[in-house]
């Protein structure tokens, strides 16, 4: 078998070596633990990155033959908190001689696999992180040929359940509240082939003790649990608070909000009420995992229980992108079409930024943001407020506008922007859309500018609150779970030489330099130096013909001695619509985003991931361009 880091031939060349299929038959002359994992994930328990020594399960085997035929099965590999996977002593994996393989991931490891199935079992919530089954099944056609660095892309497979408690001045403390969960399955089978969840029979009637971090006078109670689509017979989840002597059961009667991977979390604050305790849980929050907003619900040691109040249906802050809006544009300004909305930062603020005042030039334009979709169909009122300001504005009341309209007519009518700043200060926009109560619906911020009055807009803290009567929960329409990035290194954080790790170039890179202060995200980004030719960065991805894929990356051009564009393409040669673009970049102080989405024809299974650096002209040259955060994810 040929090793894909094997360092050492010279040794060997009188020697035949014989393909294998088994990576168990691995010889020590290779000195190696094999194949290096980069990974992304949700957010863990513990935070946004692994905790150090969590021991992986990883399963290699022949492109599309299956879990049950891996010529590499469960082998250990610990993690590391940047998210590097390394082979526990003896567990290395290796990328066969030719062909293209598929990796299943896993974590927690355990030994105990049976029939590519594992236990599950959360009765004991004592170390949330330790039951938090987390699986990984996107990483496929992986070509032999490839770097020893490949990317794992891992999804939260169990439910969270999160209560964060306060108290006011007639609770001394919080040291000393439990709260439980009553009548839930608590075990199960996780199938390893396809990533089913299955209760095991009997087990759903089970109390679980919430984990509790008390710090006095606040206090979180956490859970993850078995999702209710695991467990047929689950349709309902009590809530048991603890306090003083005195308890008080809630049922949750809709349990079809504890789906896979949602954090459903409630703010809950207790009090003394006519000397008994009384606790108030209220909106739901946003914490890093696939959130699913929950309802409200107040609970009265007295007796009451009253469900209802505000529920947050939409809640966008714009502080790492456009997230879940998109961008239409009607009317694009002259070569400038793809910079009218982008992502901004001034200072500590993140915003939306609509302009068409590019290097002193007006240009006309019309472009939307849009909303995802809002469903306030359980909804008796509903508010949507915005933080927004703007400047360089002819009449801002034309330029910058709102419009909304219910989905099932796509009728969209104009709404009143209450209050309007100036000069860049941020203000507070409410709007009632108690209108669109009962319905789904969608809003748009519309930016219009001419070629003599181009202002600027930007938006942020973007969130619409509903009131639903008898406790009706407003749901939004679910986000899809993020794509898997195909591309290894994406943030240029691995540095081999000097290029970095996984990125390469057929026939000139130029001067590209690690830079650590200049970056989008993360601990570097890639600096590249403009030349009398046309330099480039490169990494090759396989792609699917018929499949849609979005493929994006910043830069930051801020140096009147380079430029820059994106050069996409295929090995069948078809570079298809905005895959390379006539229009260069043009100096901007902030960094600014590419976003191309494709559709790949027949013929093609290459696709060239590629950002080339040009001079600004034949006397301009050794300017700099930066990149950073690169990704192509399959969205169809």
């Amino acid at each position: 078998m040929k090793i894909s880091n094997l360092l050492y031939m010279g040794a060997l060349s009188t020697l035949t070596l014989m393909s294998c299929t088994n990576n168990d038959d691995n010889s020590e002359w290779y000195g190696s633990e094999g194949i290096v994992f980069t990974t992304a994930i949700q957010s863990r328990v513990s935070g946004n990155t692994w905790n150090a020594n969590d021991e992986v399960g990883i399963y290699m085997m022949n492109a599309g033959s299956g879990i049950e035929a891996a010529t590499a099965q469960n082998k250990k590999y610990i993690a590391q908190t940047n998210g590097t996977l390394t082979a526990a002593p003896g567990n290395g994996i290796y990328l066969p001689e030719s062909g293209n393989v598929d990796f299943i991931a896993y974590y927690p490891y355990t030994t105990s696999v049976s029939g590519n199935k594992l236990a599950v079992n959360v009765s004991d919530q004592s170390n949330p992180a330790a039951i938090d089954l987390i699986y990984s099944n996107g990483t496929k056609g992986v070509a032999a040929t490839t770097s020893t660095t490949i990317k794992l892309g891992f999804t939260h497979q169990l439910t969270k359940v999160t209560l964060n408690v306060t108290k006011d001045e007639t609770i001394e403390t919080l040291n000393g509240l439990g709260v439980n969960i009553k009548g839930i399955s608590t075990e199960g089978e996780f199938n390893l082939a396809d990533g089913a969840l299955t209760a095991t029979a009997g087990t759903n009637n089970k109390d679980v003790a919430m984990y509790i971090d008390a710090q006095g006078t606040t206090a979180t109670a956490t859970a993850i649990i078995l999702p209710t689509a695991a467990s047929t017979d689950q349709t309902s989840l009590n809530l048991t608070f603890n306090l003083n002597g005195q308890s008080f059961t809630h049922t949750i009667s809709d349990a079809s909000i504890f789906e896979k991977g949602t954090n459903v979390s409630f703010k809950a604050n207790l009090s003394i009420n006519n000397g008994k305790p009384v606790v108030t849980v209220g909106n739901a929050t946003i914490s890093n995992w696939t959130e699913k907003p929950s309802g409200d619900i107040n609970v009265d040691f007295d007796g009451g229980t009253q469900p209802g109040g505000e529920t947050v249906v939409l809640d966008e802050s714009f502080a790492t992108g456009q997230g879940s809006f998109t961008i239409d544009n009607k009317q694009l300004p002259n070569g400038e079409g793809s910079f009218v909305w982008s992502h901004g930062s001034y200072n500590d603020d993140k915003f939306m930024k609509a302009s068409a005042y590019i290097n002193d030039t007006k240009y006309a334009s019309e472009s939307w943001l849009v909303s995802p979709l809002v469903d306030l169909s359980q909804a008796t009122t509903a508010t949507l407020t915005f933080d927004h300001a703007h400047n360089y504005a002819g009449t801002a009341e034309e330029e910058f506008t709102l419009w909304a309209t219910e989905t099932s007519a796509d009728n969209w009518q104009q709404l009143t922007i209450d209050k309007y700043g100036s000069g860049f200060k941020f203000t507070t926009a409410t709007i009632d859309l108690s209108a669109y109560a009962g319905k789904t619906i969608k809003f748009a911020f519309k930016y219009v500018s001419t070629t003599a009055a181009a202002g600027t807009w930007e938006i942020k803290n973007v969130k619409v609150v509903a009131n639903g009567e008898g406790g009706g929960t407003v749901d939004p329409e679910p986000e899809p779970e993020p794509g898997i990035n195909l591309l290894t290194n994406p943030g240029f954080e691995d540095w081999t030489n000097k290029l970095p790790t996984a990125w390469d170039n057929d026939y000139n890179t130029g001067e590209i330099i690690k830079e650590t202060t200049i970056k989008h995200s993360g601990n570097n980004s890639l600096r590249q130096t403009s030349a009398d030719k046309a330099t480039k960065i490169q990494q090759e991805v396989t792609v699917t013909p018929g499949k849609k894929y979005r493929l994006s990356y910043w830069y930051l051009d801020n140096d009147n001695k380079a430029r820059t564009r994106c050069w996409f393409a295929y090995n069948s040669g078809d570079p298809s619509t905005g895959m390379q673009p006539n229009d260069y970049s043009t100096d901007n102080p902030e960094w600014q985003q590419v976003v191309v989405e494709i559709t790949v024809p027949e013929g093609a299974t290459i696709l060239r991931f590629e950002a080339r650096t040009y001079r600004e002209s034949t006397t301009q040259v050794g300017g700099y361009i930066y990149y950073d955060d690169m990704e192509m994810v399959e969205i169809q």
